[in-house]
Order: C-alpha cells, then sequence, then structure tokens
C-alpha cells in the first residue's frame, strides 16, 4: 500500500465551538423556560401524577441551570441570579411542605427559580456579548474599538 503524507492542519476552534456551546445553552434555557410556563399554568386541582412528573422535569432543569448561574461572578449575576439561586438552596434543603398543596407549590417555587436563573442567563450572555456599533444622537455611529 503506497504511503500517504500526513499533513496537519491547525485550527483555531474556539470561535465555532463557543457558538456551539451558546446554542446549546440557549436551547436549555428555552426548553426550562417552557417547562416553567406550563406549570405555572397547573391548576391546584391538577392530578398528583402530573404535579410529580412536572416536578421532576423542573428539579432537572434547574439543577443545570444552577450551575450555569453560579459561574456568573457574583457580582455580575443581578438580582434574578441571586433570588434563585437561594430559592434553589431552600428548596433541595427543604422538600414540600407537608400540607394538601405542598407539592404544587414546590413545583411552582421551582419554576419560579427557573425562570429567574434563565433571565440571569440571558441577561449575562447579552453583557458580555461585544457591541458592533455605539450610537451617538446627531453624529455617526463609533465602531467599539475607535478611539
Amino acid at each position: 500500500m503506497p504511503e500517504q503524507s500526513e499533513r496537519t492542519i491547525e485550527v483555531n476552534l474556539s470561535v465555532p465551538l463557543l457558538q456551539i456551546a451558546t446554542s446549546v445553552e440557549e436551547h436549555a434555557e428555552d426548553e426550562a423556560e417552557r417547562d416553567a410556563t406550563a406549570a405555572l399554568a397547573f391548576r391546584h386541582t391538577e392530578q398528583a401524577a402530573n404535579v410529580a412528573a412536572m416536578t421532576n422535569q423542573l428539579l432537572t432543569r434547574v439543577e443545570g441551570l444552577a450551575v450555569g448561574v453560579e459561574r456568573i461572578p457574583a457580582c455580575r449575576r443581578g438580582a434574578s441570579g441571586v433570588g434563585a439561586l437561594a430559592t434553589w438552596q431552600r428548596l433541595k434543603a427543604q422538600g414540600p411542605a407537608p400540607d394538601p398543596l405542598g407539592n404544587w407549590s414546590y413545583m411552582r417555587s421551582l419554576a419560579h427559580a427557573a425562570l429567574g436563573m434563565v433571565t440571569s442567563l440571558r441577561d449575562h450572555r447579552a453583557a458580555e456579548q461585544p457591541r458592533s456599533f455605539v450610537g451617538r444622537p446627531d453624529m455617526p455611529p463609533l465602531t467599539p474599538g475607535a478611539p
């Protein structure tokens, strides 16, 4: 078999990988937001099995979102991120209350925590993205690197 010469090409993958990671994160946030919105639409008379299934789904979503929010520096989390993490810690420690609406209330609290985390993550991502132009009244826009 003839030998083939191997060629190595170096490629900077940081930008494509960052785009892929951002896309995956945005998808997870969208799914969490959809689940949280659906959970908040549940009436207190919803069947216990449906509440349990949604609670299970939200627990998974919130646990994943919490990892992302915890990676945001504390000074940049914003009120929604700080509040959502505090709610998540409380919910993990206490669990549902032992009253008739305990499981339903627990599910709703998880939904609110998920929405707060999604808001925090989106706000952080928007703040971190470079601006392409800086607008000025009655003057042409500046590019970010302009003096």
